[in-house]
């Protein structure tokens, strides 16, 4: 029922509540008919099963992934039930290993939890999180943060993650005390530095570090010593930005040095290295006030371009310019691996990898012959139309797994499951918008 415009206002809430309601009980839904999926699609012994890792380790003759889907105590998956699963719901492989990895550690290590999801007593993301905690404990240690998390049920639904980080790790140490020491050491292994960077906005990127404690409080010390001496030297931005500032200098240690040292007063970034960008431009963006399409970044302004490029070449950063690729060119050698200069017209033309619902960059994925390659079959054979990109997953589940597809001539790529069920993919070039104008 929707609400009428007319009706008093706690009637629209009431209306809002039940459908709220109606939300969780289709999600619970979902999980249900994940479960029935994973116990129509049992690993056989001896063979692969679906886990986590490496590609390569996923799909194989007796291999499965090194890690189980879901922890001990619960039912292994045949390797190539995630694939149909993923490409039905139009989602990258590993959202459909999410799924089936949540269900199965729901449904039979923290049966608990479970009855009180679908009971609606608390919320299907909070369980689906909670069980992402649990997944290296033993199944006596799971069953026992089972019972803690669900000790006081009216409570459950307002445990925050931290809380619920605590309560499976006292279920951990109950079960084996060393792996306090253990937990320690895995956590130092975690540490490193990531990029991640934002589409809307490709001229700035975060910057996330895991780093030992007194290693990130000196680290903390040195950018707000820097931030300090910027100021000092007449930069008048906010705290932050001078911060951010301060981490680019760092990225040449030598300059920052002589800054902190007070031998110089210039407080430019400098280049260190060098910068290995892929941009797609058209002579009227060069003309005109246009856009760049930077790979992996996304699309900026050729103002902000133009003062990267004047920045990096005072560094003596150099730029090199590659000639157009014509996507429509359907140029044949007569041997396996293509050319560079054909590979490059391939990942250009399609973006990402061709398999219904992944979105692997087609720069890390293989080209696979559609028509497969016969060495004693006739000469022409390695050519763009008859090349697409896969991952190294899908492009297993099509070699070993009775996946089947075709190019259409629009470019457009139609699947077949073994299953039966069709897909067809529309991938999406690296070209710049104005090409397509």
């Amino acid at each position: 029922m929707e609400p009428h415009p007319h009706l008093p206002k706690r009637q629209v809430l009431d209306v809002l509540v039940a459908a709220r309601a109606e939300e969780h009980e289709v999600q619970v839904r979902q999980l249900r008919l994940a479960l029935e999926w994973a116990l129509m699609h049992p690993a056989a012994e001896g063979a692969a099963y679906a886990g986590w890792g490496d590609d390569g380790l996923v799909l194989g003759d007796d291999v499965g992934g090194p890690v189980p889907l879901a922890g001990d105590g619960a039912p292994l998956v045949a390797a190539a039930a995630p694939l149909e699963l993923a490409a039905a719901l139009g989602r990258p492989a590993e959202h459909a290993q999410q799924l089936l990895g949540d269900t199965l550690e729901l449904a039979f290590r923290l049966p608990r939890l479970w009855e009180l999801m679908c009971a609606g007593r608390i919320a299907v993301w909070r369980a689906r999180a909670i069980s992402r905690e649990t997944r290296d404990l033993s199944l006596d240690a799971a069953l026992h943060a089972d019972r803690l998390l669900c000790a006081v049920p009216d409570r459950l639904d307002q445990l925050s993650a931290a809380g619920a980080a605590r309560l499976v790790h006292e279920a951990r140490l109950h079960a084996d005390p060393d792996r306090a020491h253990a937990d320690e050491e895995t956590a130092a292994a975690r540490r490193g530095a990531w990029l991640q960077r934002d589409g809307r906005a490709p001229g700035v990127t975060d910057v996330h570090l895991t780093l030992d404690t007194p290693d990130a409080l000196a680290f903390d010390a040195t950018v707000g010593r820097l931030a300090a001496d910027l100021k000092e030297l007449g930069d008048t931005d906010v705290l932050d930005v001078r911060r951010a500032k301060a981490v680019g200098v760092l990225a040449d240690p030598q300059h920052a040095l002589d800054l902190m040292a007070g031998e110089t007063a210039d407080v430019r970034p400098r280049t260190a290295g060098t910068l290995d960008l892929t941009v797609h431009l058209t002579a009227g963006d060069l003309a005109d006030d246009g856009v760049a399409v930077v790979e992996r970044l996304g699309a900026l302004s050729t103002d902000l371009f133009a003062g990267w490029l004047a920045r990096h070449a005072l560094d003596g950063v150099a730029v090199r310019v590659r000639p157009v690729v014509d996507l429509a060119a359907d140029a044949l050698v007569d041997r396996h691996d293509p050319p560079p200069a054909m590979r490059e017209q391939v990942i250009l033309r399609d973006a990402h990898c061709v398999f219904p619902g992944c979105a692997r960059d087609s720069r890390s994925c293989d080209l696979d012959h559609l028509e497969a390659y016969d060495p004693e079959g006739p000469p022409g054979q390695t050519r763009p139309s008859n090349l697409a990109p896969l991952c190294r997953r899908h492009h297993r589940a099509k070699t070993h797994a009775g996946w089947t597809y075709v190019r259409r001539r629009d470019g457009t790529y139609d699947w077949s499951s073994p299953q039966g069920k069709t897909y067809t993919v529309v991938p999406t070039s690296r070209a710049p918008l104005a090409a397509h104008r």
